[in-house]
């Protein structure tokens, strides 16, 4: 679950799809057809907030590689707020770059638009998967380009793909747990509480309950959690230490932006992987 809660309204899109989400995410280009573009990132709870030209208007976009869709507020309240609208043809520019007729839909999201001034929506894998980003978590900035990004100097880290999403192994005491590397979630790593891994992880470490509140869409809620440190999470050769962790309701096991904090991540969506390297 993550601090901006968005599923049921995902769940209902879902219900409207007449075709594979997957097939939806591929529609759409981008324009220039070369193109190099870099921007400074804000963030709300570490989760990435960039500025987005939509229909001639900046507004504040959240990045989420998790994101199945492209959510875009609305600019009028009609009917249901949580109903959705449907497609939306609405233009959308990040800097001097085009994203043409990808699939997009939009709605009123409650509990987003109130956190985050200027809310204008949610950049999902429609947008992401049309270009190769490197986020430079300890600079904060962002580069997006049709070209590769990146040298030798990165380690490649093996990613499988599923409707779109991006999903790693993870070994936890010598064994491997697939997860989604969801970077609009704030956590650094999440864990489904009826899990076999939580059980694992209450059996071996020091876990703590906590209470916090987080933002959905329905509003300001309180979520009941067990926290506690990982000493070691390995991601191939790349070795992760005191990780910080929760166990709570969420529908899979996530990686979220702070397991990244130290790091530049680049997502290729040309050779279809992920590549780290430890920012400076």
């Amino acid at each position: 679950m993550k601090i901006y809660n968005y599923v049921l309204i995902i769940s209902f899109i879902f219900l409207t799809l007449s075709c594979s989400v997957t097939k939806r995410q591929q529609q759409g280009y981008v324009l220039p057809e070369t193109f190099d573009y870099k921007t400074n990132f804000t963030t709300a709870k570490s989760v990435i907030i960039l500025p987005v030209e939509i229909n001639g208007i900046m507004k504040n976009f959240l990045f989420d590689t998790g994101g199945d869709l492209t959510l875009i507020q609305r600019d009028t309240i009609l009917g249901k707020t949580e109903k959705i609208s449907g497609a939306s043809n609405r233009k959308i520019k990040i800097g001097n770059v085009n994203f043409e007729n990808t699939v997009a839909w939009n709605g009123d999201f409650v509990g987003l638009k109130e956190q985050i001034p200027n809310f204008g929506g949610l950049i999902g894998q429609p947008i992401i998967s049309k270009a190769n980003w490197l986020i430079d978590y300890p600079n904060k900035n962002i580069q997006f380009s049709d070209k590769n990004l990146i040298d030798n100097s990165f380690q490649s880290i093996d990613i499988k793909r599923e409707d779109g999403a991006p999903y790693i192994k993870l070994m936890i005491g010598g064994k491997e747990y697939k997860a989604i590397i969801d970077l609009g979630s704030s956590a650094t790593l999440s864990i489904p509480k009826d899990s076999k891994l939580a059980k694992v992880i209450l059996n071996t470490y020091n876990f703590k309950d906590n209470e916090r509140e987080i933002y959905s869409v329905g509003g300001l809620q309180k979520v009941k959690e067990k926290i506690g440190v990982i000493p070691l999470i390995k991601i191939g050769d790349i070795d992760f230490l005191n990780v910080k962790t929760d166990i709570r309701h969420t529908s899979q096991l996530r990686v979220g932006n702070k397991f990244f904090k130290d790091y530049k991540v680049y997502i290729d969506n040309i050779k279809n992987n992920y590549s780290l390297k430890k920012g400076n």
